[in-house]
């Protein structure tokens, strides 16, 4: 596939077309490709994209795990999908019928069972009639996404080139990756959501809820990760001019995800009041049916409003609609992918590169928590290494634990760490840290580069990827972790490799970041079953490979 950068910003950018809900639209002109070359678009071209569509299992074998007591009941844990597995995410509500291993008795949800149909979640209803354990047959819906590629050829055409709906290995969850192009030029990539009655363009619009005065209205920034269109409510319940705070509160109608109804103006669910001190902004957060907040990204200030009586009781509406159009023309500025993960202060690691050098044995620990225990990129160093030096005594420890935040990593560095008697120390927390009880990590992870350095012990800090707001309630904890690392490591004087900051960039690439976490949709960015299948992780690999080789 080629995917060269344009060095004008308009011609052959790819945008929605308001006329049709599934048609794309091409801006004519020159395109002029890093190399030099101009292809020519004529006119402005549009290009039909067929819906996202869904797809029927019957009897898909289960054998019910966990147990609940409320629909929706939140994500069940990782396995193969499909029969003998679990069941597939993002169910089609209202397709879900679950019977015996016969098929003679047909179970009664949030009687004999519980469901999620974002997590794809079934559990036993304690006081219902299935039995923990008890082997099941499953009939469902799923929604199916999908990317297809707008190709540019060499003449100035135009084409689609749809991508699958299927993972290589069908045990996986259904998150395709964009289709692999062999001729013409890729402008943008185009994905189908799950379930959306259109493509989406991405505005956030801002106005007076219906039947408010006309006045100022707040500012509202970030970009909006959800794949779902929200229209978000705010209201001011509050405001102090002595001290510049003013008292929101908010809600959002668009699915509810669980049972993936859609909230309206009746069912709205609305946050507790919130305070917005002048100056500074509030992540748009809603309430979930799941008990937490859930940040898709933007954020709201008031600077430009007078902060007067008016105010009170002010109703702001917000309408988010996704990114379904991902123009590869628009990251003419960002690097490549090998670019977007930086690599600082490799000179860190020269003892362990002499080492390597000299032939002498040496080993490496994984030091961190599932992305480390489970992903592919710390063995695809270690193949690196030993490539590089053929013959060379090279080990790894892989003394990772999943679930575990650097707090409780900390308190294993004697034994589990420096025990195996390391000569480099590949340390990744960052996910899990940015779930620790605020104050917390900050101090565990000074505690574990204090004693590498006291053990004369090269470290190398990795941040990984970002995960599923509606798992963790926010991105932001994450590149607070994220930033939190790379502070460290600056400070202790460790190699460091960021990730994140490639992860968190993956729309300039074409890549929704949830198609991304191959595993789960939560946090992994590789399969479940095949470890090998995830992008990201291997476009890490490299990052780490670059980090710590000669």
């Amino acid at each position: 596939m080629t995917t060269e950068s344009f060095e004008n910003g308009e011609a052959g950018r790819v945008a929605c077309d308001p006329r049709s809900p599934w048609q794309v639209r091409v801006r004519p002109g020159d395109v002029r490709l890093a190399d030099g070359r101009i292809v020519r678009i004529d006119e402005e071209r549009t290009l039909a994209i067929r819906p996202g569509g869904r797809r029927a299992y019957r009897s898909q074998r289960y054998a019910i795990a966990g147990e609940g007591r409320q629909s929706p009941c939140f994500w069940n844990g990782e396995d193969i999908r499909g029969s003998g597995g679990m069941p597939y995410q993002r169910m089609v509500p209202g397709t879900l019928r679950v019977f015996d291993e016969t098929r003679s008795v047909r179970y009664e949800p949030d009687a004999d069972y519980v469901y999620d149909y974002y997590w794809g979640t079934v559990k036993r209803h304690p006081e219902g009639r299935i039995r923990p354990d008890e082997p099941l047959l499953l009939d469902y819906d799923v929604w199916l996404c999908r990317y297809d590629a707008i190709v540019l050829r060499a003449d100035g055409g135009l084409e689609v080139a749809e991508g699958e709906e299927e993972a290589p290995e069908s045990r996986e969850l259904l998150l395709p990756d964009p289709p692999a192009v062999k001729d013409g030029i890729v402008l943008a990539h185009v994905f189908t959501g799950w379930g959306e009655a259109s493509l989406h363009d991405g505005a956030v619009e801002v106005s007076r809820a219906e039947g408010d005065p006309a006045g100022a209205l707040p500012a509202v920034t970030g970009r909006y990760l959800d794949a779902t269109p929200r229209a978000y409510r705010v209201e001011v319940v509050s405001l102090s001019p002595e001290d510049g705070t003013i008292g929101i509160s908010m809600a959002a109608e668009g699915i509810d995800y669980g049972l993936d109804v859609p909230l309206t103006e009746t069912t709205l669910r609305w946050s507790a009041p919130i305070t917005v001190v002048r100056g500074a902004s509030v992540p748009l957060a809603i309430p979930s049916a799941y008990g937490h907040a859930v940040d898709w990204g933007l954020s709201i200030g008031f600077d430009g409003l007078p902060l007067d009586a008016a105010l009170i009781g002010a109703r702001f509406r917000i309408a988010a609609r996704p990114h379904s159009v991902l123009n590869l023309a628009s990251s003419s500025a960002a690097p490549s992918v090998e670019e977007a993960i930086p690599v600082l202060n490799r000179n860190a690691l020269d003892p362990f590169r002499r080492k390597l050098a000299e032939g002498r044995s040496a080993r490496v620990a994984f030091f961190g928590e599932s992305t480390t225990r489970s992903g592919h990129w710390p063995y695809r160093l270690m193949r690196a290494l030993r490539d590089a030096r053929p013959g060379a005594p090279l080990y790894s420890s892989n003394v990772a634990v999943g679930g575990e935040s650097s707090i409780r990593g900390a308190r294993r560095y004697e034994q589990d760490v420096r025990g195996t008697a390391p000569d480099l120390v590949v340390l990744e927390y960052m996910l899990n840290d940015s779930g620790a009880e605020t104050g917390r990590a900050e101090p565990a992870i000074r505690g574990i580069l204090t004693r590498l350095r006291r053990d004369g012990i090269p470290c190398l800090i990795v941040t990984n990827n970002g995960m599923n707001p509606l798992f963790c309630g926010s991105m932001r904890a994450v590149e607070a972790s994220h930033a939190l690392y790379r502070r460290m490591a600056e400070e202790f004087g460790c190699a460091f490799v960021g990730g994140f900051l490639y992860f968190e960039r993956l729309h300039e690439y074409g890549e929704y970041f949830l198609t991304a976490l191959k595993g789960n949709m939560v946090n992994h960015p590789y399969g479940n079953v095949d470890p090998d299948w995830g992008r990201f992780d291997e476009a890490l690999g490299r990052g780490v490979i670059r980090a710590v080789l000669p």
